[in-house]
């Protein structure tokens, strides 16, 4: 996985379907032990999103962050305005609907924790019938 530095990185608001492109390509490179359902990031270990906010330059750079409570012990992706889910629907140009499907245990029979591979196949099948933006 190639890291750049944050300086290096366009500036520019890509839109949800390049946002979506860049994490199934991302997930591709995230090891099967590091990606889980049950915490959005922490210990090395998190969601799909979680995982691309807290350690992938590109997404920083579009706005995607991570919060913590007091205590640094639980954190929630935040973008804009928009924090937890509703901040990873709006990043992702997504209705709660798809990005339930894509990057929820609901989409994967309540597995909580797919192999990367398999989360980034389904955002790529979700890419391939979505109407271009």
């Amino acid at each position: 996985m190639e890291t750049k530095a944050f300086d290096d990185i366009a500036r520019y608001a890509a839109p949800g379907r390049e946002r979506l492109v860049e994490l199934a390509d991302f997930l591709d490179e995230v090891p099967a032990d590091r990606l889980t359902f049950t915490r959005w990031y922490g210990q090395g270990k998190g969601c799909a999103v979680g995982l691309a906010a807290a350690t992938h330059p590109w997404f920083k750079a579009q706005g995607l962050r991570l919060e913590e409570d007091a205590s640094g012990q639980v954190c929630w992706p935040v973008y804009g305005a928009h924090s937890d889910r509703a901040a990873v629907a709006k990043f992702f140009g997504l209705t709660l609907s798809d990005m339930n499907s894509l990057l929820d245990p609901a989409g994967y029979d309540g597995a909580l924790e797919p192999h990367p591979k398999q989360v980034a196949a389904k955002i790529r099948s979700f890419l391939d019938v979505m109407v271009p933006a």
